[in-house]
């Protein structure tokens, strides 16, 4: 079985991915696939720098993650370029490692699962859901978003279908666990 985790940015995907992980689901996580992606020589960073520029670049040639993230956050058409250029490496790096994986429980996490991207791997998604509040204090408290960035990020992640089940976070990972439990 596959499961796919999304939500929104600081909704509390990593976590429900960690607690699948606990019960012994192989886990993918696309956001650590792009950080390495963004590494030195990674084809993601030359990706980056031939579609937005050297100047997203650190002086070891790896991505500036928070330079690029406070432009593409400001900008929908930005960012979907750069979902554009990355999602297919996220992708095909996922395929290799589900197949890899085949015959056991694996968990996805990513912020989209759209037809595109992702959505064919799964057999069942979840969502987490959190508030607009709890997200935008994570962002700026925990993650140093600006205050507008943290908004536009909220907003730009949207439930782009129904999935087949909902977490509610609130904030009480023994809720969110108890609510997993449940499931699986």
């Amino acid at each position: 079985m596959i499961i796919g985790v999304a939500g929104k940015i600081a909704s509390g995907k990593s976590e429900v991915l960690k607690m699948l992980g606990e019960r012994g689901f192989y886990c993918i996580d696309a956001d650590k696939i792009v950080h390495d992606l963004y590494i030195s020589g990674g084809s993601g960073a030359k990706v980056i720098a031939a579609v937005f520029g050297d100047g997203f670049l650190n002086k070891d040639g790896s991505v500036n993650r928070v330079e690029l993230r406070d432009v593409v956050f400001a900008d929908e058409a930005k960012l979907k370029l750069l979902n554009d250029v990355i999602h297919p490496l996220v992708y095909e790096e996922i395929a290799f490692l589900t197949k890899k994986h085949v015959g056991e429980n694996v968990a996805i996490e990513a912020t989209y699962f759209d037809p595109n991207f992702l959505e064919d791997f799964v057999d069942k998604l979840i969502w987490v859901e959190r508030s607009e509040e709890e997200i935008l204090k994570v962002l700026v408290n925990e993650r140093g978003f600006s205050q507008e960035s943290s908004t536009v990020a909220y907003e730009l992640i949207i439930k782009l279908r129904e999935f087949d089940v909902e977490l509610k976070n609130d904030g009480n990972l023994a809720f969110l666990k108890e609510q997993l439990g449940v499931l699986f």
